[in-house]
């Protein structure tokens, strides 16, 4: 039998006779659970629909393969190779893809619940509206990567690397990014609240939008950024550098600024009081006032 005549009636008993090559077989609707695949190539292989729970795929080869509503929880993907292949929907929940390559797969809408990815390669894939909720993705790249919609809402990303990555109206709730390597990266709109960033350098990333509600930014590096729409509210600034930085249209209730930077910073005048009760510098504010004609330097208050 040849290795391109695999279907899902005689898959297993192909694995069981030892075959490895399964190169564009067509196993839609496969039942795989368990399964030692270990090193099998399944490159452009047809697995919509299959079942390889709690499967060994280690090393295993699927570039290009279909796997739209397949579901591979549990599974064994360590250093397996995903790239271009179609995830579409799919089940990876609590799966291991340690050192796995995903570059270009399109997993829009697939589900990796506290799925294992240290040092996995998602760049440049498909992201958008997937569950990552407390997966483990440290020193995971995602350099390039679109995650609209996506939910990072208590993953592990510590070094991760989010490079150019697109993370529009993104949920990273609570999250570290202490270590994350941020460089261009658009978070517009993205759930941030309560997310540690101390001693982050955002200087050079999109943070229209975003909200900060409650977030660690001590000594964060927010030189000359576009903070427009964005929510800091109760968020920690301590230190932070805001020099030239344009907050006019940012939410700063019960925000924390002791010691930050805003030289040239444009501000809400509505927040004056606030400012001026802490222990900032604040003389090279501009303030902004909706009614006002053009924008004002800030004074010191006279001394009485």
């Amino acid at each position: 039998m040849e290795f391109d005549c695999a279907t899902r009636e005689n898959v297993s008993f192909m694995l069981e006779r030892g075959r490895n090559n399964f190169r564009g077989a067509w196993l839609q609707g496969a039942d795989l659970r368990g399964k030692n695949i270990a090193g099998k190539n399944f490159t452009r292989a047809d697995l919509r629909d299959a079942d390889l729970s709690g499967a060994d795929l280690t090393g295993a080869r699927l570039q290009g393969a279909d796997l739209r509503n397949a579901v591979l929880r549990n599974a064994v993907l360590v250093k397996a190779d995903f790239a271009g292949a179609r995830l579409y929907k799919a089940d990876l929940s609590e799966a291991d893809l340690s050192g796995a390559n995903l570059e270009n797969a399109d997993c829009i809408l697939s589900k990796l619940v506290e799925a294992r990815c240290s040092g996995a390669v998602f760049s440049g894939a498909d992201l958008s509206g997937v569950d990552l909720s407390r997966a483990d993705l440290r020193n995971a790249n995602f350099g390039g990567a679109l995650f609209f919609g996506t939910d990072l809402s208590g993953a592990d990303l510590a070094g991760v690397n989010l490079n150019d990555a697109k993370l529009y109206f993104a949920a990273l709730k609570g999250v570290d990014l202490k270590t994350a390597r941020l460089d261009r990266t658009d978070l517009r709109d993205a759930n941030l609240s309560g997310a540690d960033f101390r001693k982050s350098r955002l200087s050079n990333t999109v943070l229209i939008g975003a909200d900060f509600t409650g977030a660690l930014l001590q000594e964060a590096d927010l030189r000359n950024m576009n903070l427009s729409g964005v929510e800091f509210d109760r968020a920690n600034l301590s230190g932070a550098d805001l020099s030239g930085a344009d907050l006019a249209e940012a939410s700063l209730k019960r925000v924390r600024l002791s010691g930050a930077k805003l030289a040239g910073a444009r501000i809400s005048r509505k927040y004056l009081p606030l400012i001026a009760a802490q222990n900032v510098e604040f003389s090279r504010v501009v303030w902004v006032d909706g009614r006002a004609k053009k924008d004002e330097v800030a004074q010191p208050p006279a001394e009485k």
